[in-house]
């Protein structure tokens, strides 16, 4: 055989089978080696028995894991280095602007400028919806807590640290006693009167003051962790709304009472103008003890689990799911 064929191989291990032509040697004719080409073509197939996988690089530097840093009891407190960040005083900036919008408007709201005073509704359904304007414009900011009792109660809840507490009420303060120095400046001599204080009914005694402020503050603050759930997705509409129509309801169900404070800070920024401190101590006893109340029971005593949230959410879509196909 003078010009014998000899297939190559494939170049790579990816090669799909190919039909290669080989020719034959016809073994009667050993003279003149004949050859025959076939008719049909051997299949030759290279299969490649097991992946081939690159070998990682050997690791010549091994960064050992950093252990947790113990944090001591004062900077579980006092965070410091909170200080350095620029978010920080934008989040006390938002604080003391919301709470001066607030107080400006709900203590101004109702005072005899004009001939016939405003109906307590009115008074009811423009703090009620102040807040809810605040919360919209100022949430993202700083979480627009514009009450010391909503501060509290996130600080029982493990929503905020203590030493930001602490600012937030000060800028609340601040901010409302700005607000009802403002109020006094564009307030006619004649209209001022009270200048939006909260005072006690006669014949509505401390402890049914005390009582009233803490319920009203209760609804107000257990509807602030609802809506703040991470774990609930049931809450439709306006989340801001429904913390305004909370006040609301405060201011229509404790006004004939107390006036409905429900925030220290709106009693606290009249009181420092006007220079009145005749039972102020209920309008911060009252709304912190309910502060404190609520944020316990919805953290502590009726939390939701992820677990059982994301059971509840899929019991829900199930449900929708079954509407849908009906």
């Amino acid at each position: 055989m003078t010009n014998q064929f000899v297939p190559s191989s494939s170049v790579d291990s990816y090669t799909q089978p190919m039909d290669i032509g080989i020719p034959l040697i016809d073994p009667n004719d050993s003279e003149n080696n004949h050859v025959i080409q076939p008719n049909l073509s051997t299949t030759v197939t290279k299969i490649v028995s097991k992946n081939v996988h690159p070998r990682p690089d050997p690791p010549y530097f091994q960064t050992p894991v950093p252990k947790p840093k113990q944090t001591s009891l004062f900077d579980r407190f006092f965070p410091l280095g909170q200080l350095k960040r620029v978010e920080f005083y934008q989040a006390l900036l938002s604080e003391y602007i919301a709470t001066l919008i607030l107080v400006l408007v709900a203590t101004s709201t109702g005072l005899p400028v004009a001939s016939t005073g405003v109906p307590d509704v009115h008074g009811a359904l423009a703090s009620g919806l102040i807040v809810a304007t605040v919360v919209v414009g100022f949430g993202h900011v700083s979480g627009a807590h514009i009450n010391p009792a909503v501060t509290i109660t996130f600080l029982v809840a493990n929503e905020i640290d203590f030493y930001r507490a602490l600012l937030y009420i000060g800028m609340q303060l601040l901010g409302a006693v700005s607000a009802s120095a403002l109020v006094k400046s564009i307030t006619p001599m004649h209209a001022q009167n009270s200048l939006g204080m909260t005072m006690i009914t006669q014949d509505v005694s401390l402890t049914q003051a005390f009582i009233v402020e803490f319920f009203i503050t209760f609804i107000l603050c257990y509807t602030v962790h609802a809506i703040c759930d991470k774990h609930r997705d049931d809450i439709g509409g306006s989340k801001a709304l429904a913390v305004g129509f909370a006040v609301t309801v405060g201011c229509l169900f404790g006004g004939p009472y107390t006036g409905a404070s429900m925030n220290p800070a709106r009693s606290f920024g009249p009181a420092v103008i006007m220079g009145s401190w005749k039972n102020h101590w209920i309008y911060w006893f009252g709304p912190l003890a309910g502060s404190i109340v609520a944020g316990l029971i919805y953290t502590r005593v009726l939390k939701r689990t992820p677990e059982s949230a994301e059971l509840n959410k899929s019991r829900t879509h199930a449900k929708l799911d079954k509407e849908n196909h009906i």
